[in-house]
């Protein structure tokens, strides 16, 4: 089994047994889940040794087991803590009560029946204790500690990712594992809090239902999962209605046309998912995204730099959890191609094994996914998780039209000194195109960087400094020749530029940075304004010294008149 969802876990009493038994369908769907390279996880708020003296060798037949409701990892290779015991203490206290309560390697489990006093005896000891109801039992565990803290540490070690993962439960303290996975399940035997909060509720009771989700489309990749609870805000409509894009497995196409804020909008995008957790390949064909390098747990490489080998980025996803912007702005056009059908057959092999990353974004993506790309051969869009940038999408190949679920089609430009932009159209396949306004961005947008500041632009597009007579002193052929001539040409040359609003006019028509733009122009305007003031500063200064030495300047210029 390859896909994106690459592990379960489960929970045990209610779930997988019922009356202290196992159900044998549904163990019989965890064996043959588990051949299928399913990693299946069991997640109890058993104490283990009652475990093991009830349900013998139970947890050879799991990846891993979430015991003593997370505070006990169990793995093939030895069961650790994963926090500190209840102190004696509160138990004694107990026993002097005459409460029966059990303890296990963290916690200790008794009735839900003497919650009053068993809490009052927390309080008077000062200890830093929680207690879970689980149906009729009680337990008390050290603050923080959840069957969903424990499932992640599980995860943790077996390099896999929540996102990929879906739980299944019963009782109040499942509650926590649907907190930390992508898809939270409650079988039909739940209480009625689990159901309320589950993305599914399953048809059938117990194992039964167990075994029908192990066989089923969800788990099997027939079905894509798209919780409404992982959706991700990316702006509101025009009645106040929140815009929403899925958390993962659905293509999304950004279109507009050159200049409008597409690669904002990806942005803006990608914003959300890496806050959300899931992680992020981001093919960057002009450096538009690297930007995104200031968010959390993700990275920049290319660069200029090495450029990262297959396995080395793989590693990234699968070791360090991160988000990866992949900067082929200053690779060679030549070189691009067979190094993303490279990459891109091993990132896709291990998408499969790991479901990482979650997202692929492909900006210009008509030049690597057209009909002739180095990219489409390998592209899979029954995987799900595209997201794809182009301002001509008709150049896209037909599968990866085919392919998209929802189109982002920005209509306006960025306002300048607004930081978001003016306009764009949300549709989703099959359903109607409505406006919308984008949310805001949290990280910088710096559209086409390298290619404007360090690769040399088309002749045409190349600043000349001139002098005021007309001469040219110096050309720029890119942004940094330009800043370094701006330092070094003389004040007479810089001022004739400003005047004439010439520095504004190139970075927007050339760079068409249209923020950049707005910030020289508003420079121009002062340096105008400024120069106006000071005329008529000046002018003002030597009316009132001739007015000074000679009286009135208007009845000088009268007694002139009547002289002639």
């Amino acid at each position: 089994m390859a896909g994106f969802v690459r592990a379960v876990a489960l929970d045990l009493d209610g779930t997988l047994a019922h009356g202290g038994t196992l159900s044998a369908r549904a163990m019989e769907a965890v064996d043959a889940a588990r051949a299928d390279g399913l990693t299946v996880l069991l997640a109890t708020g058993r104490i283990v040794a009652e475990m093991h003296a009830e349900f013998p060798q139970l947890e050879n037949r799991f990846d891993a087991v979430v015991a003593e409701n997370g505070a006990v990892l169990a793995l093939p290779g030895g069961t650790r803590e994963l926090a500190r015991p209840i102190e004696s203490e509160l138990s004694d206290a107990l026993a002097g009560r005459g409460l029966h309560v059990r303890r296990g390697q963290v916690l200790l489990a008794g009735s839900a029946c003497d919650a009053d006093l068993i809490a009052a005896d927390v309080a008077a000891l000062g200890l830093d204790c929680q207690l879970l109801r689980n149906r009729g039992e009680l337990m008390v565990l050290p603050s923080g500690i959840t069957k969903g803290t424990g499932l992640l540490a599980a995860l943790d070690e077996l390099g896999l990712s929540p996102h990929n993962t879906i739980a299944v439960g019963d009782a109040e303290n499942d509650l926590a594992l649907f907190d930390v996975v992508e898809l939270g399940v409650a079988v039909a035997n739940a209480v009625p809090s689990l159901k309320h909060h589950a993305d599914l509720v399953l048809d059938a009771e117990n194992g039964d239902g167990v075994a029908d989700l192990l066989a089923g489309p969800l788990v099997r990749g027939v079905h894509p999962i798209r919780p409404e609870r992982r959706r991700l805000t990316v702006g509101h409509f025009g009645n106040g209605e929140v815009a929403t894009v899925p958390g993962a497995q659905a293509n999304v196409l950004v279109c507009g046309q050159s200049g409008s804020g597409k690669s904002y909008m990806a942005g803006l995008l990608i914003e959300q998912w890496v806050a959300a957790g899931y992680a992020v390949l981001v093919v960057d064909m002009e450096g538009d995204h690297v930007g995104l390098g200031q968010l959390r747990n993700t990275v920049v490489l290319g660069d200029g730099q090495r450029l990262p080998g297959p396995q080395e980025l793989v590693g990234a996803f699968r070791a360090q959890r991160l988000s990866v912007v992949l900067d082929l702005s200053t690779t060679p056009v030549a070189e691009r191609a067979a190094y993303l059908r490279e990459v891109g057959a091993v990132v896709e092999v291990e998408r499969a094994i790991s479901g990482v990353p979650h997202w692929i974004v492909v900006d210009e993506a008509h030049q690597s996914l057209g009909e002739a790309g180095a990219a489409t051969e390998i592209f899979r869009p029954a995987d799900l998780g595209y997201c794809l940038i182009t301002y001509v999408p008709e150049q896209l190949s037909e599968t990866a039209r085919a392919a998209v679920d929802f189109t982002i089609h920005v209509t306006a430009a960025p306002m300048p000194g607004i930081a978001a932009i003016g306009g764009a159209t949300l549709r989703e396949r099959g359903g109607p195109e409505r406006d919308f306004t984008p949310a805001a961005r949290r990280t910088p947008h710096r559209r086409h960087w390298h290619k404007y500041v360090a690769a040399e632009l088309p002749r045409h597009r190349w600043f000349r400094f001139r002098e005021p007579g007309g001469a040219e002193v110096f050309t720029a052929r890119d942004l940094l020749e330009f800043t370094k001539a701006l330092h070094e040409v003389d004040a007479a040359a810089a001022e004739f530029h400003l005047c004439r609003g010439d520095f504004s006019r190139w970075v927007v028509g050339t760079l068409q940075d249209r923020e950049l733009g707005a910030a020289l122009g508003a420079v121009e305007r002062d340096l105008l304004a400024r120069r106006a003031r000071d005329v008529e500063r000046a002018r003002e200064r030597i009316l009132a010294a001739i007015e000074s030495r000679y009286g009135d300047a208007s009845v000088l210029s009268r007694g002139q008149q009547e002289d002639r």
